[in-house]
């Protein structure tokens, strides 16, 4: 039997957790920002070119909150069962090192 252990480093998915909650927030803002100019504006504009702008800004608007509401998923849902199967297999592996199978055991 080897004495070299595999390791394996979860950093990088933790990373794009960190990474995408920042995002989420970043979104927010400036999603809070665009509503704002945009209000500004359309308080001051009228007629069909205001309406089909107001259209327009309206689906990027709800395609900013698509991307947040893809990264929370992502986050809760796929980040969230890598870890949790990591941290399983490592209790488990971590066990078995401790423990290992004797031949009298593994009869």
């Amino acid at each position: 039997m080897s004495d070299d252990f595999v390791s394996a480093d979860i950093g990088k998915v933790e990373q794009f957790e960190s990474d995408s909650k920042e995002a989420v927030e970043e979104f927010a803002a400036i999603k809070t920002r665009f509503e704002e100019i945009n209000s500004d504006l359309l308080s001051k504009w009228k007629g069909a070119g205001a309406d089909a702008y107001k259209k327009e800004t309206d689906h990027i608007l709800d395609n900013i909150g698509g991307i947040a509401d893809i990264l929370d998923s992502i986050n809760n849902g796929v980040i969230k069962d890598i870890k949790d199967n990591y941290n399983k297999l490592d209790e488990e592996l971590g066990e078995f090192n401790r423990n290992p199978p004797t031949e009298e055991t593994a009869e």
